[in-house]
């Protein structure tokens, strides 16, 4: 098996999934690359809404999406455009959000103002980055093997 690295990961995903890598290893607070790896595989295997380390509490996940609000966004878009649709409907339907949001609540969680009335849709927001971050990391220990 190659040597399993950040870079590796970096490397191997999009250019917005890349730029998140680090912010989500950090947030993750994985004593060693190691560590990384495994969680991303439980994080691709279960989803975020399990719990793991830095992405449990909603002090954690706002903040984490405060301070990285224009790469998830970014990573959301990308994603959205790929697949043809509109970013915030997408987010909009995001499982974890029950549909209890309406368009312009999302609109405003991705764009606008901190708003304490939108904090599942940060939450939401912050999962998102961690799991796209997981399967990046996941298929690349996969392709490594």
């Amino acid at each position: 098996m190659a040597k399993l690295t950040l870079k590796g990961v970096k490397e191997y995903t999009s250019e917005s999934t890349a730029a998140m890598v680090r912010p989500v290893y950090n947030q993750m607070g994985c004593d060693n690359v190691a560590e990384f790896f495994e969680t991303c595989d439980n994080v691709a295997g279960h989803g975020a809404d399990c719990g793991f380390n830095g992405f449990i509490y909603y002090s954690e996940t706002v903040a984490f999406f405060r301070a990285h609000r224009p790469a998830i966004v970014r990573m959301v878009s990308e994603l959205a455009d790929d697949l043809g649709e509109d970013a915030v409907a997408m987010v909009k339907g995001f499982k974890c959000l029950n549909n209890c949001y309406t368009y312009d609540d999302v609109a405003r969680a991705m764009y606008g103002r901190y708003n304490d009335d939108l904090t599942q849709i940060y939450n939401a927001l912050s999962w998102y980055a961690l799991e796209e971050v997981a399967n990046a990391a996941s298929n690349y220990k996969y392709e490594n093997k």
